[in-house]
């Protein structure tokens, strides 16, 4: 896999754009740790399928961890971060009062996003997020993961429906409608490399099955044995990770599956982006209104109306 990134961190918001997401909670505290009743599942998927259908989001998968969520998505409307900002407000407010926790729910680090720009860093990518819970040696399969989780073959096939949660949504506000739902989509990148849906899944699962195979390799390696759904279920949210974070680790813009050529045409085009930015912000700065920003302009496009160029 091959991982790209820079020191800029200028959003670049375009339509068709496919991201992996992902979240940590504070201090890695286990606040969307899997309960008996299933009700921290609810609330994940409601909230995840009401801000992907206001936002036109494409959701390919999605896994709920203890301390984080992944999810892998395509932004058909270029409206990746008014899908973000809904997302993780709802699922904060409603953790929050799910659980009584009297704090903030994610840590104020920046939430890690990549755009996936091949096929093959894409099978990776959703691979990952499937095998997270065993990756992490809380069950052996993810399959056994009783939390919300994605398997390969509900890529394309999986329709969830979930209610509206007794927690912070009002029951009494049309706002919020009573069921939700989400269909888990194929990617179209997937689609086209494999020529079918079947083949999509396989190549999905295959790589699953490497990844929870290295992973039972470590921890026999290491003499541990797996959590176990049980003690999974047995989790506080209380609890915190134990396993050391890694400080200072890079927060990457792409994933390229080892594409050397796409790598490339990425950074250029990074690059090329901050160029025209820096010298559309300079005239602006300078009075110049009419200035017309680089194709992908989110910020001084949505919050001080400047033009935007087309597509290059």
């Amino acid at each position: 896999m091959l991982w790209l990134s820079d020191m800029s961190r200028r959003r670049i918001v375009t339509a068709g754009k496919v991201t992996g997401n992902d979240r940590r909670t504070t201090r890695r505290f286990h606040l969307f740790t899997p309960d008996e009743e299933g009700m921290m599942e609810e609330i994940f998927w409601y909230c995840l399928a009401l801000a992907a259908s206001e936002n036109n989001i494409a959701v390919y998968a999605a896994t709920l961890m203890s301390s984080h969520p992944h999810y892998d998505v395509e932004d058909r409307d270029g409206r990746l971060p008014l899908f973000k900002r809904d997302f993780h407000r709802w699922l904060s407010l409603s953790t929050k009062a799910f659980r009584d926790w009297p704090e903030e729910v994610f840590n104020k680090s920046a939430p890690g996003e990549h755009e996936v720009l091949t096929p093959e860093a894409l099978v990776h990518d959703l691979a990952y997020l499937i095998a997270n819970p065993v990756s992490a040696g809380a069950v052996r399969s993810a399959a056994r993961w009783p939390g919300a989780k994605t398997l390969p073959q509900d890529i394309g096939v999986r329709v969830i429906r979930a209610r509206r949660p007794p927690f912070w949504f009002k029951a009494d506000n049309d706002r919020w409608p009573d069921e939700v739902e989400l269909v888990l989509e194929m990617p179209r990148m997937l689609l086209d490399e494999y020529g079918s849906l079947e083949a999509a899944q396989r190549a999905i699962a295959d790589e699953v099955e490497v990844l929870e195979k290295e992973a039972r390799r470590k921890l026999c390696a290491k003499g541990q044995p797996f959590e176990g759904r049980r003690r999974v279920l047995r989790r506080k949210h209380t609890d915190m990770s134990k396993s050391p974070e890694q400080r200072g680790r890079l927060n990457p813009q792409h994933a390229a599956g080892g594409n050397r050529t796409a790598a490339a045409n990425a950074i250029a085009a990074r690059r090329e982006f901050n160029r025209a930015y820096d010298e559309a912000l300079s005239r602006w700065t300078s009075g110049d209104r009419d200035v017309v920003f680089p194709h992908g302009t989110w910020w001084m496009r949505v919050h001080h109306g400047v033009r935007c160029g087309p597509p290059t």
